[in-house]
C-alpha cells in the first residue's frame, strides 16, 4: 500500500510547469450564465439534502440502503449511486473529523462546481452545472481515488487488480465547461507472476507503452510536492480546496469576524493588514485541517480563495506590512502590488471591469520587478530551484514568457510556449546568466526592483517612535557576492551598520566593511584558504523633515528604519565600498 501512494504522490510532479488552461490567477473573462452564481449554487440543494441525510443516518449507526434507480435517467442514477457509495466507504470517526461540501468556479466560466469533500482534504466528488442541471464529472469508489493538485487540476487515480496484473493509472484532469478534460493520462501495468513492471500513456484514446526513462521525467517535474519536510501536498490541498460546509455542526458563523473584503484596492490593503497580524499563531495543523477558515468571514468562494492564498503567503514569505499601485503594463490602470518592507512582492492585483483580481500570491517564491517591465517569481526548495519569467501584457493578459527548473536529481526543464523539454546544463546557464539574472552586483533581486522600478513602499501602519528607537539598537547585515564586480573567484563583502547616540545629541552610524576572498589551498586538493580585509566608516546623521541623512568623507544618502529591516540609500559615493544604489539591510545574528 505505502507503494501505490508513494507512485500516487510522485504522479503531482506534472501538476505545475506543464498546465495550460485558465487558472484563477488570469484575468479570464468569461461568458456570463443565463443564472446568477447563487442561483447555479442553489441547483445543487437536492444533492446536499441527500448527502447530508446520509450522513446523519450513518452517524446515527443506521443501516444505509442502496438507491433504487429504477425511473430515474442515466444522470440522477449516477448522481444517486455516487452518493451512496461515498458515505457506505466512510467510517464514522472521518465523519467526525469534518466532512462536507464546498463550492468553487474551477475552470472560471461563471458556473460554481460543487465538490464533496473533507477537511482532512480528501475529494469525494466532483460536479458541475451543464443546461441548468447538476452533473457528476467523478467519483470516488472501491477502486478510485480523487486528489487536489496545481494550477485548478485534480488528479484521478484508479486501481485494478485482476489474477496477477496489478494496473495503476492516473489521470490528471481539469473541469472545461460541463465535462472533465485531461491534461494527461499514464499508469503502470505490473505482472506479480513474472515481477515485471510496464509503463504506458494514453494518447489519442490508445495506450502507448515507454520507458522507464519517460517516467523518471515524470517523478522529477516538481518533486517537491513528494519529500517535503513541512507537508507541502497538505498544504497545496488547501490552496486548491474550496471552503468546506460542514452540515452536521450547528455552529453558525460569528456575526463578530472581520469581513475578508477583496472588493476594492482600499478594502484589500485593509483585510490584508488584519491577515498579517493574524500569522502569529498559524501551525500547520490549522492549515490542513481548515481552522484558520473560521478567522474571517467571507461574502463570497472568490473571497476566501484569495483569502487562503495571502494568509499562506504572509506565513510561509513573510508578512505583508505594504503596499504601492503601479501601473505595470502601461494601459492606464493601476496594479495594486503588496509587499513587505524589504520590496519583496507577495502579492499583484489587477482590475478587471472595475473588479480586483488575483494575479499571484507568493509564499515559497520570491518575486521581483526589472526594468523591462517583466516579473521573475524565484522558487528554490526542497533542493530544487526554479525560475520562472512573466509578462503582463497591454491588453490585461498575465503570461508565462519561460520557467526554467532544476530538480533535486540535476535534471533540468525548460517550460516555453506550453511546452516542457529537458535542457543541458550550458543552456541552462545561458538562459539565466545572458536572459534571466538581470540585477548586478552588489544588488539582490528585491533590491534590484527598488533601484529600477517606480515602485514605493507605503506601510499598512506607520511605524512608532519606541520602534524606531529600538531598530536603532540593532545591529543590520548585509552579504554581497562581489565575485564579477571585482573579477576574483569567490569574493563577498560583509557590511554591518550600528548607531550611536552622543549624550549631547548627535547621532552617528557606523559602518564595518568585511571584504574576503576565498582561493585554492597550493598545497592540499580540494581545501580553500581565504584574505580577510576589514574597515570602518562612522558618518554624521543629522534628521532633515524627518529622515536620517549623512554627507561627508565622499559619500552623501539617508537611512530608512523598519521594524524588520533597513535601507541605506547612497545617493552619491567616491568610496568603492559603496557604491550607488539602494542597499537593504537585515537583524544580524551576532
Amino acid at each position: 500500500m505505502k507503494s501505490i501512494l508513494f507512485f500516487l504522490l510522485c504522479a503531482l510532479l506534472l501538476l505545475g510547469t506543464v498546465a495550460c488552461s485558465p487558472s484563477p490567477d488570469e484575468t479570464y473573462d468569461p461568458p456570463a450564465p443565463e443564472k446568477t452564481y447563487e442561483e447555479q449554487k442553489a441547483l445543487y440543494n437536492d444533492i446536499i439534502a441527500k448527502y447530508t441525510d446520509l450522513l446523519v443516518a450513518k452517524q446515527n449507526g443506521e443501516e444505509l440502503t442502496a438507491p433504487n434507480t429504477e425511473g430515474m435517467d442515466e444522470r440522477e442514477g449516477d448522481i444517486a449511486e455516487a452518493l451512496y457509495g461515498i458515505v457506505t466507504n466512510m467510517s464514522t470517526k472521518m465523519i467526525e473529523s469534518g466532512v462536507g461540501y464546498g463550492y468553487k468556479d474551477y475552470d472560471q466560466n461563471g458556473t460554481p462546481e460543487l465538490l464533496l469533500c473533507a477537511n482532512s482534504n480528501g475529494v469525494g466528488a466532483i460536479f458541475t452545472i451543464s443546461d441548468e442541471t447538476p452533473v457528476l464529472l467523478a467519483a470516488k469508489d472501491d477502486t478510485t481515488l480523487i486528489h487536489y493538485a496545481r494550477n485548478n487540476r485534480f488528479l484521478l487515480t484508479r486501481t485494478t487488480t485482476a489474477d496477477a496484473i496489478e494496473e495503476r493509472t492516473y489521470s490528471l484532469c481539469y473541469v472545461d465547461g460541463g465535462k472533465l478534460a485531461y491534461d494527461t493520462v499514464w499508469g503502470s501495468v505490473f505482472d506479480r507472476a513474472k515481477e515485471e513492471e510496464k509503463h504506458f500513456k494514453i494518447v489519442d484514446g490508445n495506450r502507448i507503452f515507454v520507458p522507464s526513462a519517460d517516467v523518471e521525467d515524470l517523478y522529477d517535474l516538481h518533486y517537491d510536492a513528494i519529500f517535503s519536510g513541512d507537508n507541502a501536498y497538505s498544504v497545496m490541498a488547501s490552496l486548491s480546496a474550496p471552503r468546506i460546509y460542514l452540515p452536521l455542526e450547528n455552529d453558525t458563523e460569528s456575526t463578530d469576524l472581520p469581513i475578508a473584503d477583496f472588493s476594492t484596492y482600499e478594502a484589500i490593503r485593509e483585510t490584508c493588514g488584519k491577515i498579517s497580524s493574524a500569522v502569529d499563531d498559524y501551525t500547520q495543523d490549522k492549515w490542513v485541517y481548515s481552522h484558520y477558515d473560521n478567522l474571517f468571514s467571507y461574502p463570497d468562494e472568490r473571497s476566501f480563495d484569495y483569502y487562503n492564498r495571502l494568509i499562506h503567503a504572509a506565513y510561509r514569505g513573510g508578512r505583508i506590512a505594504g503596499y504601492d499601485e503601479i501601473d505595470l503594463n502601461g494601459d492606464g490602470q493601476s496594479e495594486l502590488v503588496l509587499m513587505d518592507e524589504d520590496y519583496r512582492i507577495k502579492a499583484l492585483f489587477t482590475q478587471k471591469k472595475g473588479v480586483p483580481v488575483l494575479l499571484g500570491a507568493f509564499a515559497y517564491e520570491t518575486c521581483w520587478l526589472d526594468e523591462e517591465g517583466y516579473i521573475h517569481v524565484d522558487r528554490e526548495d526542497h533542493y530544487e530551484l526554479e525560475y520562472s519569467l512573466y509578462e503582463f501584457t497591454g491588453d490585461g493578459e498575465y503570461k508565462l514568457v519561460y520557467s526554467a527548473l532544476l530538480t533535486r536529481s540535476g535534471r533540468r526543464y525548460l517550460t516555453k510556449d506550453g511546452k516542457t523539454e529537458q535542457i543541458t546544463f550550458e543552456k541552462s546557464l545561458e538562459i539565466y546568466h545572458d536572459d534571466y539574472c538581470r540585477y548586478f552586483e552588489p544588488f539582490e533581486p528585491n533590491e534590484y526592483t527598488r533601484n529600477v522600478s517606480s515602485l514605493t513602499y507605503t506601510p499598512f501602519a506607520p511605524m512608532t517612535e519606541e520602534a524606531k528607537d529600538a531598530a536603532m539598537g540593532y545591529e543590520w547585515h548585509k552579504c554581497a557576492d562581489m565575485t564579477k564586480t571585482l573579477g576574483k573567484s569567490l569574493a563577498y563583502s560583509n557590511t554591518y551598520v550600528t548607531f550611536e547616540k552622543e549624550a549631547g545629541g548627535k547621532t552617528y552610524v557606523n559602518f564595518k566593511y568585511r571584504f574576503t576572498f576565498y582561493y585554492p589551498d597550493p598545497d592540499r586538493d580540494h581545501y580553500m584558504l581565504d584574505e580577510t580585509t576589514e574597515s570602518n566608516l562612522k558618518l554624521t546623521l543629522r534628521e532633515t523633515n524627518g529622515t536620517l541623512v549623512f554627507d561627508e568623507n565622499g559619500i552623501k544618502g539617508k537611512i530608512e528604519l523598519f521594524e524588520d529591516w533597513l535601507w541605506v540609500i547612497i545617493e552619491e559615493s567616491t568610496d568603492e565600498r559603496f557604491c550607488v544604489g539602494h542597499h537593504c539591510y537585515e537583524l544580524s545574528d551576532t
